[in-house]
């Protein structure tokens, strides 16, 4: 009973990947993700951070990701992302999302998933900084993005819905007895009432100090772990060790075994993406 926990933590807590058959570990490495320098979007209001995208063309993932910023009393222009997913999983600040017809109210921990072509726009409330991480599947590309007069031109109805995950609370909790928790936060698969329309999916991991997940292999899904808070350090069997501190991530390819473990003094926070979406049956640990 223990090893099925553990399998389940290990693999909930990190995942991210490609389409592609799985590599194996002997092409290919661990990576580290540094967050590009912040450039302005939508007339200066916000700004964006690439993580994943035309700058990592050696990562193989069918979405792509980058950190926004925006300022108090800032928000992001009326847009549509045609045929494409925005999922936002807020960092810091509060999100006042419009989507279609309607708006929500998003905050630190909590996700929100906006269903592919609506009418969106996202604005910080608050007297702080409103920073989240997008993630837009298929990858973003300057043809999808539609804004201002050209609104007009598309013949486009939609009347999406958000579909909001409210924190860890409102997941799927899993215990691996190891010095850590996971929380499920969008799985299509093991969620299959929530509406989630999307293949990849994600969750939320507190480790303590000195807590890991331990050895594991994902086959056919790659791994990607931004940190949100503290610091972990990835090693793989044959010695092959990245320390990954706050505001940066590590992106793990299909099949490489790896063990993560908290090397800070307090808690440390992660948020885990998985493309495709995982399922019990992609993983393997180390024997």
């Amino acid at each position: 009973m223990h090893r099925i926990v553990l399998l389940l933590f290990a693999c909930m807590l990190f995942a991210a990947g490609c389409l592609t058959a799985a590599p194996s570990q002997a092409e290919e490495q661990i990576r580290p993700v540094a967050p590009a320098d912040a450039i302005p979007i939508f007339g200066g209001q916000a700004t964006y951070s690439e993580l994943i995208g035309d700058a990592t063309p050696d990562i193989c993932a069918n979405y792509s990701m980058g950190l926004v910023t925006i300022p108090p009393g800032n928000a992001t222009l009326p847009h549509r992302l045609i045929g494409t997913t925005e999922l936002v999983y807020v960092l810091s600040g509060t999100a006042e999302i419009s989507c279609d017809n309607e708006t929500v109210t998003v905050r630190k921990g909590e996700v929100v998933l906006l269903p592919e072509s609506v009418l969106q726009s996202i604005a910080a409330a608050g007297d702080t900084d409103l920073a989240y991480l997008t993630v837009i599947e298929p990858p973003f590309t300057d043809a999808i993005e539609v804004s201002g007069d050209g609104l007009a031109a598309i013949d486009t109805v939609t009347n999406g819905t958000p579909v909001v995950v409210a924190g860890p609370d409102d997941g799927i909790p899993w215990d691996a007895g190891t010095g850590g928790t996971v929380y499920t936060l969008a799985n299509p698969v093991l969620m299959p009432k929530r509406g989630i329309a999307i293949n990849y999916s994600v969750a939320y991991g507190e480790l303590l100090p000195g807590g890991y997940v331990a050895y594991d292999r994902l086959n056919g899904s790659s791994d990607f772990i931004y940190v949100i808070s503290g610091e972990v350090a990835i090693a793989t069997p044959d010695g092959e060790r990245l320390r990954v501190p706050a505001g940066s991530g590590a992106f793990v390819p299909p099949g490489v075994m790896k063990e993560t473990r908290n090397i800070a003094e307090s808690a440390t926070m992660l948020v885990s993406f998985v493309d495709p979406v995982w399922t019990e049956e992609k993983t393997a640990l180390w024997e």
